[in-house]
């Protein structure tokens, strides 16, 4: 059985040449154990947001400046498997930055949910 080892990253149906190694956080709740007295009374619940990270290739034809103004963008995350998600009102979360010995951007995206397509 073959197991993810990367992933293909498209934003509003263009393909990024992105390095191996993109992360995808799906979101949803994060639950906190409440404790006293020697024992677990039980948890308290906090909604978390999706997140992908990846790193972009850069190239003479690669604006820094535009991954900064990326909002409500549909980011497709496809696995070498086939395993498919979508993040919808995708937006960059801080400014990209740019590594210039490995040839690399830096970005972080969040959106309002993410779904297995």
């Amino acid at each position: 059985m073959q197991l993810t080892g990367k992933a293909v990253i498209r934003v509003d149906g263009k393909e990024w040449r992105c390095e191996d190694g993109a992360s995808l956080d799906v979101g949803g709740v994060k639950r906190e154990a409440k404790a006293g007295g020697g024992k677990v009374h039980g948890y308290t619940e906090e909604t978390a947001a999706p997140e992908l990270e990846c790193k972009v290739f850069h190239a003479k034809d690669t604006d820094l400046t535009a991954f900064n103004t990326i909002t409500d963008a549909t980011v497709l995350f496809e696995t070498d498997t086939g395993d498919r998600y979508v993040l919808r009102n995708a937006f960059v979360l801080e400014p990209g930055k740019l590594e210039a010995k490995e040839g690399t951007i830096d970005v972080k995206f969040s959106g309002m949910s993410c779904e297995r397509l």
